[in-house]
């Protein structure tokens, strides 16, 4: 992929956490590729607000030790992805996803297995037994449901482009 060169990676075990803007730039111009191409590309967003304002506040305290905490998070849910795939931090409590070449039930299966290794890490962050849900949002390219657009969703996060 072409964005890779906008990240150093010192082992391929490496996570490669984007900048907003790097995930940006890549989402627009995957995004293009999908269409020109009609190659699948989906966007996976998993929200932590919830779990930050109630089980989390056990342990941060302030909104650096929110973002310290979303970044282990990213680094933990990195170690499950593709080198192809993208992970970013967005609006400070929301890790999003994009998995190039992936339709709508492979993002699926990919959100189901993300989640859960999310909620084992928040489960050990608080040091609880208990196994909290992760709410998401999955949005594909070709949308089979014609219901939803990709390219709409990404304009809704980062401006017409």
């Amino acid at each position: 992929m072409i964005y890779w060169n906008h990240y150093e990676r010192k082992n391929s075990k490496e996570v490669a956490l984007a900048r907003i803007e790097q995930f940006r730039d890549a989402a627009l111009l995957e995004m293009k590729r999908a269409e020109r191409y009609r190659n699948f590309l989906s966007l996976l967003i998993l929200n932590l607000s919830e779990f930050l304002a109630t089980a989390g506040k056990r342990k941060i305290d302030n909104s650096e030790e929110a973002q310290e905490f979303i970044k282990e998070a990213a680094e933990r849910l990195g170690r499950f992805v593709r080198e192809t795939d993208l992970i970013s931090i967005f609006k400070n409590d929301q890790l999003i996803m994009l998995l190039p070449e992936t339709d709508l039930n492979g993002a699926r299966l990919a959100a189901d297995r993300f989640t859960k290794v999310l909620s084992e890490f928040m489960s050990e962050f608080i040091e609880s037994d208990y196994r909290f849900s992760v709410p998401g949002e999955i949005t594909s390219f070709p949308d089979p449901t014609g219901e939803a657009s990709l390219k709409s969703r990404l304009a809704a996060m980062f401006g017409d482009n």
